[in-house]
């Protein structure tokens, strides 16, 4: 693309005009991961402000800067097109939308609280069985991240997809508006409303409107993919006349589950009565997750005994819902990210986990929860209270066990990470189901990671231990 263009789209002026007719290759946003000949977008965060980086992005052989304004005056003289735009993340997002235009792809939008990494996983993975499917990569879901993965697209290599698979996240109102202007999706899913990001919205009702802005602001013949458990979503339905496909739990939705049965390397399930899947992720709550993928491949044309296959062979997203089996240990690892509706589910998962060996439950706090995080930790506590062994880390997560008055767990609380790793090495017995679940700044994975280490390097150990206590 020119710098000339670029101006066009993103409402630029070229500090430098003489380069008009300069042509770049890719975006960035971080001159750790900057490729030589990427346009540089100079995007201000919370704690540090990219236009201080931008003689760094220079000197490494960037192909543009991207800068407000007030600031592009001072880079004229450099070798590169400069360009100044009100906002370079307004300007990141223009320039995306404009690029996604080029592509024939129509885009599928998932969105929620809980579940959205996992349910574009599984729909991709439905709708990969019949068409050639783009998807968004790891957590790329917001106003910076969904701009990236449309840019980063190759035409060569992606132009050929029919369909895409986006993650809409969003932490305050007017994000999945925004979005959802750049990406203009034809089919819209929403995952399970919660309590999450309490902290800027303040209510589940307010969560809730933010979800509602990818119909909202979507085009009038989006197709609404709506779980009918929960009540905001029936709520929707009741005052639009957008076609909606419905899928839950509960009966009365186009695509329902039951039978549903928790397995050592998952769940099954019956959806509509008679048709039998199998995941290989952990809890019931993924059960939800999947139906929105079956009723979206349904929709565009795949049958129910195509899906069964592509479900059953499915791999978990990093460190949501993945179970590892070794030395006689499970270990369930849900600790990408967390909130009081994912908590519970998790919990209520765990206490039904087939087997006779141990329920272990190792929790990190839950951010963003606002004025009311006290009361939705010990309200996880309290739920907590039923397994044999819950481990709490960090200051922050010894208020899941202020709430709780009755119970069979015995509670230990570890001040860190390394901490908890060494607890659990010594606690570990055969038998024993682990879950690690915290939100993504408590860094749960290296707990796991270090976990998974010693148990296949200590299996022999593990054993003999058991058998030496059952003497």
């Amino acid at each position: 693309m020119s710098a000339e263009t670029a101006c066009q789209i993103m409402g630029g002026t070229l500090a430098n005009p003489a380069l008009a007719g300069r042509r770049w290759r890719g975006v960035s946003v971080d001159t750790r991961t900057l490729r030589r000949g990427n346009a540089f977008f100079c995007l201000r965060g919370e704690t540090t402000d990219g236009h201080r980086f931008a003689p760094t992005a220079a000197e490494e052989g960037a192909g543009a800067i991207v800068a407000e304004r007030k600031a592009m005056n001072r880079w004229r003289p450099w070798p590169l097109p400069v360009i100044g735009v009100d906002d370079p993340l307004t300007a990141l997002g223009d320039l995306a939308a404009a690029y996604r235009r080029g592509f024939p792809t129509r885009f599928v939008a998932v969105t929620g609280s809980v579940g959205k990494t996992t349910t574009k996983e599984l729909i991709a993975t439905v709708l990969s069985s019949k068409y050639p499917v783009f998807k968004s990569p790891g957590n790329y879901n917001n106003l910076i991240g969904i701009p990236l993965a449309l840019l980063g697209r190759s035409r060569r290599a992606g132009g050929s997809s029919d369909l895409g698979v986006l993650e809409f996240g969003m932490s305050t109102p007017g994000e999945i508006a925004r979005l959802t202007e750049i990406v203009s999706p034809s089919w819209g899913v929403v995952t399970r409303i919660g309590a999450a990001h309490l902290m800027q919205m303040k209510s589940l009702a307010a969560v809730a409107r933010a979800k509602r802005e990818l119909f909202d602001h979507a085009q009038a013949d989006l197709v609404a993919f709506l779980n009918i458990d929960d009540p905001y979503q029936r709520r929707w339905m009741a005052h639009w006349d957008r076609r909606t496909v419905t899928y839950g739990v509960v009966r009365g939705g186009d695509y329902s589950a039951d039978e549903i049965t928790p397995t050592s390397h998952g769940v099954r399930f019956r959806v509509n009565g008679r048709h039998r899947f199998e995941l290989p992720l952990a809890g019931e709550y993924n059960v939800p997750n999947a139906l929105a993928a079956i009723a979206v491949g349904r929709h565009l044309g795949i049958g129910f005994a195509a899906m069964v296959e592509p479900l059953r062979r499915v791999r978990a997203a990093a460190h949501r819902s993945r179970i590892v089996r070794l030395g006689g240990v499970t270990l369930i690892e849900d600790c990408y990210n967390a909130n009081p509706t994912s908590m519970l589910a998790a919990l209520q998962s765990l206490a039904g986990w087939p087997g006779r060996g141990r329920r272990i439950a190792v929790l990190g706090a839950m951010r963003e929860l606002g004025e009311a995080a006290r009361q939705w930790h010990r309200q996880v506590g309290r739920a907590a209270a039923s397994l044999d062994l819950v481990v709490t880390v960090g200051k922050d997560a010894q208020e899941y066990q202020r709430g709780v008055k009755t119970g069979r767990a015995a509670w230990t609380e570890v001040r860190d990470r390394s901490a908890a790793i060494t607890a659990l090495r010594r606690e570990l017995r055969v038998g024993d189901v682990i879950l690690l679940k915290a939100s993504h700044t408590e860094a749960f994975e290296q707990i796991a990671q270090a976990l998974r280490v010693h148990l296949k390097g200590h299996r022999t150990t593990i054993a003999a231990r058991d058998r030496l206590a059952k003497a």
